[in-house]
């Protein structure tokens, strides 16, 4: 599995691993619709968010840079604004994965809670049942004490399904975040004579990840 990583991700620096995204231009990492705001404002391109997330997830706990590869030379102002755009674009992932977080945990105490009401008021009707009891009583308390486990497992289903799945997308929108971004050079693409292919370069790049 090692060798495999390192035969798919070039090598940037000692330890770190280079996650190539090659584009011709900066704006085809951005969402075509908001092509008039600024670069900071935009949506990142959801192919390339997808590429990230899948690459992050495959190198696992290596070190890794986002390196962009561009076929002409990109301004510093222009490198600072996509570094500050991908930064801010994960960290409200994060923050959205995280309210998804408080969100799920204050429902499973809510599930809790009133299982445990539930559970205690079908206790305290069986306690108090008289030596002759009905059939309504005792759908009653059997009732009660269906729904008491019931609301329980709902409880600890939500943080046993999707606990752990939140917190797996709060650390790779972390790292993703927090990572250094580069920029390199690249030849431009030869033209065939049947010419050039009009698809994204981030699209097919994520398709290769994802075939292998």
């Amino acid at each position: 599995m090692k060798q495999d990583i390192f035969s798919r991700y070039e090598s940037h620096s000692s330890r770190r691993l280079a996650i190539d995204v090659s584009v011709g231009r900066i704006e085809e990492l951005f969402e075509d619709f908001d092509s008039a705001a600024s670069y900071v404002k935009k949506d990142l391109d959801q192919d390339f968010v997808d590429y990230l997330i899948e690459s992050v997830r495959e190198i696992g706990s290596y070190d890794f840079v986002i390196r962009i590869n561009l076929p002409m030379h990109v301004q510093e102002k222009h490198r600072k604004r996509v570094r500050k755009s991908i930064k801010s674009y994960f960290r409200y992932l994060e923050l959205l994965e995280q309210r998804k977080l408080r969100k799920m945990l204050w429902k499973s105490s809510l599930f809790f809670g009133l299982g445990m009401i539930l559970l205690s008021c079908s206790m305290f009707v069986k306690e108090n049942m008289g030596q002759n009891v009905s059939v309504i009583q005792e759908l009653m308390a059997e009732g009660l004490t269906v729904a008491a486990w019931v609301s329980l497992w709902h409880a600890f289903a939500n943080l046993i399904f999707e606990l752990a799945g939140i917190f797996v997308y709060i650390r790779i929108y972390r790292r993703i975040a927090s990572r250094e971004v580069v920029f390199k050079e690249r030849e431009p693409a030869k033209i065939t004579q049947h010419g050039s292919s009009t698809k994204s370069p981030v699209v097919d790049m994520m398709k290769k990840t994802l075939a292998t």
